[in-house]
């Protein structure tokens, strides 16, 4: 992906605080690779303690990946009568558009196909659309489209922006919609500890970027349970000074690392979210998707 050009961040970084960039570049996280701290660890994941009772009946599941709720793209008054809610969610390493179309005409909708501009990562109909037609007036359907990144890639602004353009037989129909940054996130995101340390060295101080999460009601094992179910992988886990500390990778579709570090204090709401990549530009997008994920 081609995302050169003047760096985007925004909301705007917090400023560093005191000794953070020399504590990952000191003991703090090199103290990852010691066989001795018994803190480090590979992902931890919350065992479910109902057993095979569990799985039998289909309770106590734990946490699933995250699916954003879906938003009015395309309102019927915009539409001529065709009124669209969508979201975006990854599955079994596929991206799927999940879609509600709705007929407030006076006249039955057919001829329903969908096109997607240029994007930031290449998102393109992997399929075509299908809707069982005609969709008569007052009726709903609920629709998918799975989607690939392997078409046209155009830079867009923000970074996740996408648009679209879908016809039907009254018209054909324009909106801008945005793609949560988690269904890029691949599932072979986990970095060896070896690799995390000395990539999160070499990438420049300048490409470190920091937010707060605020109100986060999660202890740093739902943390690492929850982020793993979206494909973002605990590669260490420590406790510094009473603070617990989780280094976690994840890659995006278009081959993109991001590291992270989250400091969690216990009892304190405000999760601190360092995170360290090539193309900062994704940062933004990466940020809300944590976001998103850990008030989900």
């Amino acid at each position: 992906m081609d995302i050169g050009g003047p760096t985007i961040v925004q909301p705007a970084p917090v400023p560093q605080s005191a000794g953070l960039g020399l504590d990952l570049l000191g003991g703090g996280l090199d103290g990852i690779l010691s066989n001795t701290d018994n803190t480090s660890a590979a992902p931890v994941v919350s065992q479910s303690t109902t057993g095979l009772l569990g799985d039998i009946f289909g309770f106590n599941q734990g946490p699933t990946a995250y699916i954003p709720p879906k938003v009015n793209w395309l309102p019927a008054e915009k539409g001529k009568g065709f009124d669209i809610w969508g979201t975006f969610t990854r599955k079994n390493g596929q991206i799927s558009m999940d879609l509600t179309f709705t007929n407030k005409a006076m006249q039955p909708m057919g001829g329903f196909a969908i096109q997607l501009n240029k994007n930031s990562f290449g998102l393109t109909p992997a399929l075509p659309l299908q809707v069982p037609a005609p969709l008569s007036p007052g009726a709903s359907i609920e629709t998918n489209i799975i989607l690939s990144t392997a078409g046209a890639v155009q830079r867009m602004e923000p970074l996740n922006n996408l648009q679209v353009a879908i016809k039907n037989n009254i018209d054909v129909f324009y909106f801008a919609c945005i793609v949560p940054m988690n269904v890029y996130f691949t599932e072979d995101g986990q970095l060896d500890k070896r690799v995390f340390l000395s990539t999160w060295k070499d990438i420049p101080a300048q490409n470190e970027v920091q937010y707060t999460l605020n109100g986060v009601m999660l202890t740093a094992d739902q943390v690492v349970q929850k982020m793993q179910q979206n494909n973002v992988f605990t590669i260490a886990k420590r406790n510094v000074e009473g603070q617990d500390m989780l280094y976690q990778s994840l890659k995006l579709t278009n081959n993109v690392w991001v590291l992270n570090e989250l400091k969690i204090q216990p009892g304190n709401p405000d999760v601190t979210l360092s995170l360290k990549s090539r193309s900062v530009e994704v940062a933004p997008g990466v940020f809300q998707a944590y976001n998103a994920i850990l008030h989900s």
